[in-house]
């Protein structure tokens, strides 16, 4: 038998938090007021402890307080808990594993033993390798699923799959790289994260540089969102107008034009960065009715949202929106499945030698590095690898599991891409950034994927701007809510560049790609690569092999180049 040595060492003096009355007829505890006041003058005491006991009881029924929610009284673990208490105050302040005068076996009560299973690995607080590979895959795994078929068709086929292996290549690189120099200094100068790191080894410069691009690419992110969450809200509120106002279900499931046999659709191009969208759409057109004008995807919904989610993302704790951190591995799983099944209707649609066909597929096009700024971001683990590597189990084995899920992610996003791009049945320029546009409003399919997805992202979201807030506050007021104006101030500047982005710029494509070049520039290719070149040197006396410098030159000149070249991308 085993025992939870930790949960019998709770302070002896907050017993008196809790009053029993044996004469109520629940017979249970209930914290007193001056206990409650007592947990809310010290929000760091522990305010639920495993086992005390008040030894004095009321003897007077009018004296205590309405009993619920606690055990029956019971004289043995009265005297139990009696003998626990004379057992601490001889055994005074333990150092380490301090052994002498712990409480017996036989006196700790049985609710804190548990049966021992041969075979089984006792809770380390760690977590296995297998856990780490989902967590590290589950984590780059996003809304970049949704943009990946249109990413491969710009860059070719032969080119697009390349990119995506070498990008992957690269990324798991210099994320092992950051493993590495962590895994000298980390525990030696106790350093938490990422930014710690760079301070100690770069400086103030460097965790401000880090801290600033962090922020970026949450806020690249954060747009990103914005604009697939008002392209969700506004399709799924649309298809229920249509669906209560139309009564013919033929009109119904007609309603998009250029609709083929497979509920799908070439969109128009969007004119963006100019007014002439927002000026010629349905708010300012003749003729528009009275819901789309208050309805409309250009102008109204993204104000809504930003209506709807402000009070949200102004809370002082996002605990509670970890609940539903479950809802991303869903979402992914169902997006997989919807283009499996999609593919699975359509058949294969490739011509690789007529190239009037509307099925021809280029294996190179001059626009090949939009996927390359995208996977910037797509494969983008750097902030969080520290995080979440160090809580593997496993620690000599980090090198093998971050590989194996780099492994994973490059075969789903090559998977879902080249799934989707050869059997589209329509001409390939006609995929979207964010593929479900593609889609028929009425495809069922599509529709549960749309609400599913606005529930998701409206719980992430939230999240989003609370990691953000945190990381800007800290660094300019040290403090994670020095007032509420200030938190206030920061989320209404971040929801006007989201709507800015969602009215002006609704190309989920174009802003990941940006976004993931500018930010990956910093976070993926240089940082890393900085950072191992000082250690390395650090490590031998201020000399390194001129390999050293050229290897992570050359990568620092890759993610120079990917980022200038988004600039010569055509839409």
């Amino acid at each position: 038998m085993d025992r939870d040595v930790d949960v019998i060492l709770p302070d002896s003096d907050v017993a008196s938090e809790v009053t029993l009355d044996s004469s109520s007829d629940v017979g249970r505890a209930s914290p007193t007021l001056k206990g409650l006041q007592n947990r809310e003058s010290n929000p760091k005491q522990r305010t639920r402890r495993p086992f005390h006991f008040q030894t004095t009881i009321s003897a007077n029924r009018a004296e205590s307080p309405i009993l619920v929610d606690a055990v029956p009284y019971d004289n043995a673990q009265e005297a139990t808990y009696s003998r626990y208490k004379y057992y601490q105050r001889l055994r005074g302040p333990a150092i380490g594993d301090d052994q002498a005068l712990l409480i017996p076996d036989h006196v700790v009560p049985s609710i804190f033993f548990y049966p021992y299973i041969p075979g089984t690995v006792p809770l380390t607080g760690k977590q296995s390798s297998l856990i780490t590979i989902f967590a590290v895959w589950n984590t780059m795994m996003g809304t970049s699923l949704l943009s990946m078929p249109w990413a491969v068709e710009q860059a070719g086929l032969l080119a697009g799959l390349s990119l995506i292996v070498v990008m992957a290549g690269i990324c798991f690189y210099t994320a092992f790289c950051i493993l590495q120099v962590y895994g000298i200094y980390g525990e030696k100068e106790n350093l938490a994260d990422f930014p710690d790191l760079c301070m100690f080894l770069l400086g103030r410069v460097g965790q401000w540089v880090s801290v600033l691009f962090s922020a970026l690419s949450l806020l690249g992110a954060s747009a990103v969102y914005w604009v697939l969450m008002s392209n969700f809200l506004y399709h799924t509120v649309k298809y229920v107008y249509d669906l209560i106002t139309t009564t013919s279900s033929v009109h119904l499931f007609t309603i998009d034009d250029n609709s083929s046999a497979f509920n799908l659709f070439c969109p128009d191009p969007i004119d963006n960065l100019s007014y002439s969208s927002l000026l010629n759409g349905p708010l300012f057109r003749n003729g528009a009715s009275t819901f789309d004008k208050i309805w409309n995807l250009d102008l109204t919904v993204p104000i809504y949202m930003a209506l709807l989610l402000l009070p949200l993302i102004c809370l002082k704790s996002a605990t509670f929106f970890t609940k539903f951190n479950a809802l991303g591995t869903v979402s992914v799983f169902y997006i997989m499945g919807f283009v499996v099944t999609k593919a699975s209707q359509w058949g294969v649609h490739v011509e690789f030698n007529d190239t009037s066909s509307p099925f021809y597929v280029p294996l190179l096009r001059s626009n090949f590095p939009a996927l390359s700024g995208m996977l910037s971001l797509a494969l983008y683990l750097h902030n969080c690898v520290v995080s979440i590597m160090k809580n593997n189990r496993h620690q000599e084995s980090n090198g093998r599991d971050l590989s194996i899920a780099y492994i994973l992610v490059a075969l789903t996003y090559l998977g879902i891409g080249a799934t989707f791009y050869l059997t589209f049945p329509l001409e390939k320029d006609c995929i979207e950034d964010n593929l479900l546009n593609n889609f028929s409003r009425s495809d069922t399919l599509t529709v549960i994927a749309r609400v599913f997805l606005l529930f998701q992202m409206m719980t992430v979201f939230p999240l989003l701007a609370y990691i953000l807030r945190t990381q800007i506050l800290y660094a300019f007021f040290n403090s994670i809510y020095p007032s509420f104006s200030h938190v206030f101030s920061l989320n209404v500047a971040l929801l006007t560049i989201c709507v800015i982005f969602a009215i002006f710029l609704p190309q989920v494509g174009t802003i990941t790609r940006f976004s993931g070049a500018l930010c990956g520039l910093v976070y993926v290719f240089t940082l890393p690569s900085i950072l191992y070149v000082v250690s390395y040197r650090k490590q031998n006396n201020g000399h390194a092999p001129a390999w050293v410098y050229i290897v992570h030159g050359l990568i620092i000149l890759c993610g120079l180049l990917n980022l200038i070249a988004q600039f010569i991308v055509t839409n």
